[in-house]
């Protein structure tokens, strides 16, 4: 009885180790290298948000496809100028750094792109970055080859304030309603994957907004109309 359920083991072994075989076949050496995000996300920063900054630090998550490095490597990246998605942001809005390095042993590394506040950004530009192939890496899923970054020193909609964000807490985003919430809060920044701290922020600009109700002064969106108060989901939570 003992050999005829190692037969089956035996085969189920076998078959994992020739699955992991056709892995590295297919990977071989090589690496591939892409953003995390699609390249129809869009990343997003204010200076509005960061009164008296004069350069804000962006991290932009990159992603390898094949066998961890066993030494830091260096890769490279362009600025995308023509096409579709180029880039409207002047050279002096944007500082990357002086060496790109995707670190040893993970599969997940950061671009750090430095924003600098100028009068290049009192209208919203767009800076597009791609990844470019060297002797290190080749170039990853065609669908997330580019990083979109939005950037400038008016208020404008947060990365974080996305479609499931406004579904679940803050409803629609609109600048009046955005800029509330940071005087209201102080915060201008969610990890909205840190869901009690969110909602806590969320549940302050309520009571903030309900204060405001009351007083007889409530805050309106721009059409003057639309309460600020009555658009925000969370509001039935409390």
């Amino acid at each position: 009885m003992k050999k005829i359920f190692l037969i089956p083991a035996l085969i189920a072994a076998f078959g994992i180790q020739s699955c992991n075989e056709a892995e590295l076949q297919v990977f071989g050496e090589q690496r591939y290298l892409h953003f995390e995000k699609n390249s129809d996300y869009v990343y997003r920063f204010s200076f509005a948000t960061h009164p008296g900054a004069d350069t804000y630090t962006m991290n932009i998550p990159l992603t390898l496809i094949g066998k961890a490095l066993t030494e830091d490597k260096t890769y490279e990246i362009e600025v995308v100028k023509t096409g579709d998605k180029a880039t409207t942001a002047a050279e002096s809005s944007y500082k990357f750094p002086s060496s790109l390095v995707f670190h040893k042993d993970v599969f997940s590394d950061t671009l750090k792109v430095e924003i600098v506040n100028n009068a290049d950004l009192d209208e919203e530009k767009t800076l597009v970055i791609g990844i470019k192939e060297n002797e290190n890496f080749k170039l990853g899923p065609q669908e997330s080859k580019l990083a979109v970054l939005s950037i400038t020193n008016k208020i404008s909609q947060p990365a974080w304030w996305d479609e499931n964000f406004a579904k679940v807490f803050l409803g629609p985003y609109s600048d009046i309603k955005y800029q509330n919430f940071i005087l209201a809060t102080g915060v201008s920044e969610i990890k909205v994957e840190n869901n009690a701290v969110t909602s806590a922020l969320v549940v302050e600009y309520i009571y903030y907004l309900m204060r405001l109700d009351e007083a007889g002064t409530p805050l309106y969106e721009a059409d003057g109309v639309t309460k600020v108060l009555d658009s925000i989901p969370y509001r039935k939570k409390i």
